[in-house]
This record gives structure tokens, sequence and C-alpha cells, in this order.
């Protein structure tokens, strides 16, 4: 059966997100395998073995398999969804179209920076790398008063986490329902951030791929399950932990 490989530190997993993880994976009885970052490579390990951990790790375990990681944060069929303006553009492009300013600006490659909100030239700093211009996400701003993911696998919504914002808001769940059935080139999990405005409108923020994706304290199981269906449709074998669609009265 697949083993999990957990991101640890001094033989923990590091972080909440890699601890449930760990919980599901165990629950469902795959071997557990915790890693240090630098040792993963040295570890003899099958297509099957699900990589938990953060995004480079997770990306270049993927590669080691002659696996790339297609970037599906603003899919197409999901712009009517968005409630504001949405381009690509680069970073060189950002910094000299001043007449854009205000405008939210996020690395199409992963990490690469943290998005911001551009305001002024400060704002820049840290956004670039010397000889670089970097493709970036650019999206009019919005006033979100708070904030949830969606976690979806094969279809099926599996909860809303709130992650920031008034707790006393609430989402349209029409609205999260119909982006969800609208998104046709989905992947196996992933992850859909929603925001409502001050004028209580529902907005999809950003789609997050499932191979490393935060928990914001999704149930252990359904956690690793949809780990694992990322894992297995990426690295293109079997899901060792499909089961089938999760139960309601574990979601």
């Amino acid at each position: 059966m697949a083993k999990a490989l957990i991101q640890s530190k001094h033989g923990r997993a590091f972080g909440t997100s890699a601890f449930s993880a760990l919980l599901g994976f165990e629950d469902m009885g795959l071997g557990i395998v915790p890693f240090d970052p630098e040792e993963l490579a040295g570890i003899s390990r099958e297509a099957s073995d699900i990589v938990v951990g953060g995004v480079g790790i997770v990306r270049s375990a993927l590669r080691a398999l002659g696996r790339e990681v297609p970037e599906i944060c603003y899919p197409k069929e999901l712009e009517p969804f968005l409630g504001r303006r949405v381009w690509r553009s680069t970073i060189n492009t950002v910094s000299t179209c001043v007449d854009d300013w205000p405008v939210f600006v996020k690395p199409v490659q992963g990490k690469l920076f943290t998005g911001r909100l551009v305001t002024s030239a400060k704002d820049l700093i840290g956004c670039g790398m010397c000889g670089e211009d970097a493709e970036v996400h650019c999206s009019d701003p919005v006033s979100l008063v708070a904030e949830w993911r969606c976690f979806v696998m094969r279809g099926q919504i599996l909860d809303v986490r709130p992650y920031r914002g008034d707790w006393r808001v609430s989402f349209d769940p029409s609205i999260i329902e119909s982006a969800v059935s609208t998104y046709s080139s989905a992947p196996a999990g992933y992850g859909m951030d929603f925001g409502v405005t001050e004028d209580g409108y529902t907005l999809l923020v950003e789609v997050n791929d499932g191979y490393s994706l935060g928990s914001y304290g999704l149930e252990h199981h359904a956690y690793a399950r949809l780990l694992s269906a990322r894992w297995s449709e990426l690295a293109d074998v079997d899901d060792s932990c499909d089961f089938g669609p999760l139960p309601e009265p574990l979601l």
C-alpha cells in the first residue's frame, strides 16, 4: 500500500496541516514516513507514495517523477464569479503603469513573493529578482469583510471553512455551489477561496491547487483524501485512498 511522506521537523509533523494529514492517512492505514526537506531526495519512494509538505517541496517531488504542476489560480470558466477585473502582466509593467494603481498583484509562479496591494513604489520592494521580469496576476482591489475556503474532491464539496474576517458574516452558498458545478476543468482535489464584500456580495478570490493546501480545520480524514486525490492525479497513479464520495455525517 502507498505511504504518506509527511514534512516534519525533529520527527514531528511540521505545522497543523501536516499533522492533520498525518492523522487522516494514519486512520486509513497508510504507513507514515516523516522527513526533513533536505532528506526527501534520498528517501526511496514509489510514485503512489503521497508527499505532504510546502508548495516547493511537493512540486520538487513531482518533478522528480517527471510531472509538472499547472497554474490554476483563475480558471477561464470561473471569471463570472470573480466580481472584478483580473489580468496577467509582468512586475516591470506593473511598476511603470502607475495609472493602474492601486492594484493587487500575486506571482504566477507559486510562492515567488507574497501577493500584495500596490499603492506606491515601496510596495514593489521584494517583488522581483535582478534581471527577471516575473509574470504576475493583477486584479482590481476589493474590500472583503470575511473569507472562507471551500474544499472540493472530485466535484464533492467537503466543507467550507472560515479563515479571515468577521465571524458574523455569512456567504451565499448558492454562488459557491454554482462555481463548483461550473468548474468543468477542475482537478481531482482543490480549494476555492471566497469572500464577502461590504455590500454582501459573495465573490471568488482564487482557486488553490490541492497538492499543497492549508487544511483550515477541515476534518482529518477528508483532508487526507483530498490530498491523495490530487497527488494521484498529478503522479498518474491509482488513488489508494479513493473509497468513493465521503458520507455526509463525516463532513
